[in-house]
């Protein structure tokens, strides 16, 4: 018996040595190297305008702004592009960089003359400047000068994207000098409207895009009668002026093809200045502010 007992205790070694020899082997094959291919298209949008304005030599359309909008709902997109754009107009059959306004005065029309006074601009528009003309026009008690076009600015930026989106503006950095320096953001008008394709040649947008407000509110305050804003509205932080609610490219396409147009519009208004009425007992002087747009997750 004395025996018996040393073999089973042989034995039972034995079969500790087999199950430290199984779990060795076990944590070896757990260090194997791991692989995981998939597939995902991430939310973008893609905004173009202008490199720079017109006076500084800026070219357009340039793309100067990715947007990656992975995060929550009324976050701001991030940017892969480290660039500052600008906005742009599309006049004379092509894309023009809006300019600053520093060093440049409103276009004038002559209005009542007897005969001539035909305004020539030199293009882009909405600045008069040294290479624009005047034909020599005659004049009675009636003829005066006015703002050309009631002295309304616009510009534009142009959006595609694969994914919803909203939009923000926050207007800053206010100037108002001379005759015009008791004024403030709530003296320049505010209108924000959208076009889903225009242009022509091949500086069409919007072949393949589609209405990207569907789904959303779209433009988030009138745009006429009652209620219409003014830069104070959003000059306290960014405030969302367009609610979207699907993307902008419909089919397959180029950018500018999938891209829809944000045209902003701004009017002088309470200084004397309302639509064409304008007179020289006014003065000079300036007043203008930054308006920044961002994207943002919906």
């Amino acid at each position: 018996m004395p025996g018996w007992d040393r073999i089973s205790k042989m034995r039972l070694a034995g079969w500790g040595v087999g199950a430290c020899l199984t779990i060795m082997t076990a944590t070896a094959a757990s260090a194997a190297v791991k692989d995981r291919p998939f597939f995902r298209a991430g939310n973008m949008v893609l905004v173009f305008g202008a490199s720079d304005f017109e006076e500084n030599g800026g070219a357009a359309p340039v793309v100067t702004d990715f947007y990656l909008l992975d995060g929550a709902s009324g976050t701001q997109g991030t940017d892969l592009i480290d660039a500052d754009g600008v906005t742009i107009n599309y006049n004379t059959g092509r894309y023009n960089p809006s300019f600053s306004g520093e060093g440049a005065a409103w276009e004038m029309q002559i209005s009542g003359q007897t005969f001539g006074g035909n305004f020539i601009s030199s293009g882009p528009h909405q600045v008069l400047e040294a290479t624009d003309a005047y034909t020599a026009f005659g004049l009675d008690d009636d003829t005066d000068i006015d703002l050309l076009g009631g002295g309304g600015r616009a510009s534009r930026f142009f959006v595609a994207s694969n994914a919803a989106f909203d939009v923000y503006a926050e207007a800053t950095d206010l100037i108002a000098t001379d005759a015009f320096s008791a004024l403030g953001y709530e003296n320049i008008r505010y209108r924000l409207r959208y076009q889903t394709s225009g242009g022509g040649g091949v500086n069409r947008w919007g072949q393949a895009a589609q209405d990207p407000s569907i789904g959303g509110t779209g433009i988030t305050f009138p745009q006429n009668g009652g209620g219409r804003w003014h830069l104070d509205d959003i000059s306290t932080g960014p405030t969302k002026v367009f609610d979207g609610g699907r993307k902008t490219a419909r089919v397959r396409g180029s950018i500018m093809e999938q891209a829809v147009s944000f045209q902003s519009r701004y009017n002088l208004v309470g200084a004397g200045i309302n639509g064409n009425n304008y007179d020289l007992s006014l003065g000079t002087g300036e007043i203008g502010a930054t308006v920044t747009y961002t994207v943002y997750t919906p």
